[in-house]
């Protein structure tokens, strides 16, 4: 996919017809890891806000709502539109069904979701069906030249979780600045979280979230510093690994493994990196973003791999899909039937392509195969021993591993070739294509993933702060403090970030 995983002048990406670029006007758009981003947009936003934040809590929101705007617009001028008519009509709709009684409130309440499912469908899934319906009829239906404004799935979840709390007399009073800030709110709006009211409004109500504090700054840089280095060094330089180990058709089963293991770390090491960034330039300004990553692949069954990866979506799935319905209520067949329509939409949402909606089933279908196991040994329970949760996890890894093939092929077939080549069916040979660099970050990323603290952990966030429940074992034990030597460590990881972002790629999940 061009623009999906490439950098500014060659795909990283060498199989053929990958799945078409959705993002426009990339080499002049406001990505965390440019030098307009650190060096012009955030120093100008912080000042102006905490400027302004001197003479008014209103002022000051409106500065960072002008800004957010002015972030977005630099992916494309022609999304700010889009975006502003999502926000206008889900606010207008929001007061309504506030002051409606429960009949009119329900038909008000279908209406939007209606609408932002059709926005939605219509960005991004109405060539999709075009393809598609081609495929099946044979016939040549011509798709249309429909740009995809970048992160309408995030500020979309994001409003229509807020239009059902609101449903459900969750949400008491409605600020227009504070909701129009909630949804353009730019750390977050182009690859996430997923946000909830609750943990943003009463922030944007707190007089306390405006002003200066040291220990914002402090742990706000250093945790930006460290998922600008997770993205540069390490996810960007595993392109050097995957792109000559799947430059080949059929890549045999050495060059198949190490290249999954490649994509599994670089996709994690992007994802995380940029909710990191997210999270450090929230904090700059005193604000507080949700957690969307607990060290995933420390997760001992597919379950807690979906607590700890992208926490935010899994969230909105459980609250405002699974749970809706039927969840577990109902017996275990529906059980079933739910995870496997939960995880299909899941995996369509991620992106109009059979192939996230085969990995959303793949998911899925091992919820099922884990909530089926675990219901015949309901009454055969052990405590877990080290040695088990050490499998548990090592199967876990490679179950989601396996899965990933789909999330990054550009069709079913490609796919099939790629786990063909995991299974021995392309030969077996040493693997001599992977330069130094490359391989020193997959070790160096393998360990970070598997051994290290994550970041939440490193800087002390608390499950209390985030409603997250950080418990994910840890062979190195490091504890972060504001010192010099952590300022010195911080430091030089920064100044290699900078010496790399001329070769820097786009963020994965930016397509989404």
């Amino acid at each position: 996919m061009q623009g999906w995983l490439c950098d500014t002048q060659t795909s990283i990406l060498p199989w053929k017809g990958y799945k078409k670029s959705r993002l426009a006007n990339v080499g002049a758009s406001m990505v965390f890891n440019s030098y307009s981003f650190i060096v012009f947009f955030l120093p100008v936003t912080l000042f102006g806000f905490y400027f302004f934040s001197r003479k008014s809590r209103q002022w000051a929101a409106v500065w960072l709502v002008m800004a957010s705007l002015f972030f977005y617009g630099s992916w494309d001028y022609r999304f700010i539109p889009i975006l502003l008519t999502s926000i206008f009509i889900n606010y207008s709709v929001c007061k309504r069904i506030l002051s409606a009684t429960p009949t009119s409130g329900r038909w008000w309440l279908t209406a939007s979701i209606t609408f932002n499912l059709s926005l939605l469908g219509f960005f991004k899934y109405v060539n999709f069906f075009i393809v598609t319906l081609n495929d099946v009829s044979s016939g040549n239906i011509p798709t249309l030249n429909i740009i995809l404004p970048i992160g309408i799935s995030f500020f979309t979840f994001t409003q229509i979780s807020f239009l059902i709390d609101a449903y459900h007399g969750k949400i008491k009073e409605l600020n227009f600045t504070h909701y129009l800030l909630f949804a353009s709110y730019f750390p977050y709006i182009v690859a996430g979280p997923i946000l909830h009211h609750q943990e943003m409004l009463p922030q944007f109500s707190d007089p306390a979230h405006y002003q200066v504090k040291a220990n914002n700054f402090v742990i706000g840089i250093s945790i930006f510093v460290f998922g600008l280095g997770k993205k540069l060094l390490i996810a960007d330089n595993l392109a050097s690994v995957i792109n000559p180990l799947f430059a080949a058709g059929d890549p045999h089963f050495f060059q198949a493994w190490l290249g999954m293991l490649a994509y599994t770390l670089q996709l994690y090491f992007d994802f995380s990196g940029y909710s990191d960034m997210a999270i450090g330039v929230s904090r700059l300004m005193g604000f507080r973003i949700p957690i969307n990553f607990n060290s995933p692949y420390k997760a001992t069954s597919v379950s807690d791999f979906w607590q700890r990866w992208h926490i935010s979506l899994s969230r909105f799935l459980r609250n405002y899909l699974y749970i809706p319905l039927g969840g577990n209520r109902q017996g275990q067949l529906q059980r079933y039937r739910n995870l496997i329509l939960t995880m299909l939409l899941g995996g369509l949402w991620h992106g109009a392509h059979w192939t996230f909606v085969i990995w959303g089933g793949l998911h899925g279908l091992y919820l099922c195969v884990q909530h089926g196991w675990q219901y015949s040994m309901r009454n055969k329970y052990r405590q877990p021993t080290q040695l088990s949760n050490i499998i548990n996890r090592i199967i876990t890894f490679i179950a989601v591993m396996i899965a990933w093939c789909f999330f990054r092929a550009p069709d079913v077939a490609s796919a099939f070739k790629v786990l063909a080549g995991m299974v021995g069916n392309n030969g077996f040979s040493l693997v001599t294509e992977i330069d130094a660099l490359g391989s020193i970050m997959l070790l160096i990323g393998a360990f970070v993933a598997f051994y290290m603290p994550n970041t939440n952990e490193l800087f002390l966030f608390t499950g209390k702060d985030h409603e997250v429940k950080l418990t994910s074992p840890s062979i190195v034990t490091v504890k972060w403090s504001p010192n010099v030597p952590w300022g010195l460590a911080i430091g030089c990881i920064f100044a290699l970030c900078i010496l790399s972002i001329e070769r820097t790629s786009d963020f994965i999940y930016a397509q989404f």
